[in-house]
């Protein structure tokens, strides 16, 4: 019953406000508010009228706009190259059983022309010669693409040079000290020296008659062994150099006391 007087009341408000359309110009501003008022309530109930929704203006930013810096790509050299952290032979193979031809050290960088996968090796341009050589890579920073690289086969194992038996000392000679003990016997005593002939001996071998001592390389004086002989008896003393080769020649001096 209540929607049915709401519906009678804006109906009898629109009539009214129709009329007002032909009603003189000179209507009052008051009425014709009201006329246009009612106009749209009435709009609002017509079978699929829908609410006029007004826009709401978005909020204007003040604030400087930020600008993303543009990443610079750095490209990626068509040349690989290497460095060390740890200075690093260069030899003609992967071991020390390779000759050495030079080292990588830090600070130096070189081209990259082929690498064995098996044994952690580049091989480079030889530093400051010719030719190439292979570094280790336990220490080496390769920059650059190498999946074009070659796999270089592992060379023959060098057979290595002889090593020649070192040279026999010069000059040996004693310097003799008898002590007196039980009459006629003395102690034979004192020390010996000698001149170096070779730079490959491991050491030298120290003849007291038939007591043999071994001593090591770059050694030229030795004290003689403290013996007890009758006096006027030889005591000889021997020296020979020697290394994996071999020993030389010994050399001999002989003392007697008194």
């Amino acid at each position: 019953m209540l929607k049915k007087k709401l519906i009678f009341l804006l109906s009898s408000l629109l009539i009214l406000a129709l009329t007002a359309c032909n009603l003189p110009t000179g209507l009052s501003p008051e009425v014709s508010n009201l006329a246009l008022t009612v106009t749209a309530q009435a709009r609002l109930l017509e079978p699929g009228a829908l609410p006029v929704v007004q826009d709401t203006p978005l909020p204007v930013s003040t604030s400087t706009p930020e600008f993303t810096p543009t990443i610079t790509l750095t490209p990626t050299p068509s040349v690989p190259t290497v460095t060390v952290s740890v200075n690093t032979n260069c030899r003609t193979g992967p071991g020390i059983q390779y000759d050495w031809i030079g080292a990588l050290v830090i600070g130096q960088s070189a081209e990259v022309v082929g690498k064995n996968s098996a044994t952690i090796s580049w091989i480079i341009k030889t530093p400051g010669g010719s030719g190439t050589c292979w570094l280790w890579g336990q220490y080496a920073t390769v920059s650059g693409n190498t999946s074009g690289l070659p796999e270089y086969a592992i060379p023959s194992t060098p057979t290595p040079s002889p090593i020649p038996i070192p040279a026999a000392v010069k000059n040996l000679s004693a310097i003799k000290v008898c002590i007196p003990v039980v009459l006629p016997n003395f102690q034979y005593m004192g020390n010996i020296t000698w001149e170096d002939q070779s730079d490959n001996e491991k050491g030298f071998i120290i003849y007291f008659n038939s007591v043999a001592n071994v001593i090591g390389p770059d050694i030229t004086t030795f004290p003689i062994l403290p013996m007890v002989f009758p006096a006027g008896f030889p005591y000889t003393i021997g020296v020979e150099a020697y290394n994996d080769a071999g020993k030389s020649a010994k050399k001999e001096v002989t003392i007697t006391c008194p």
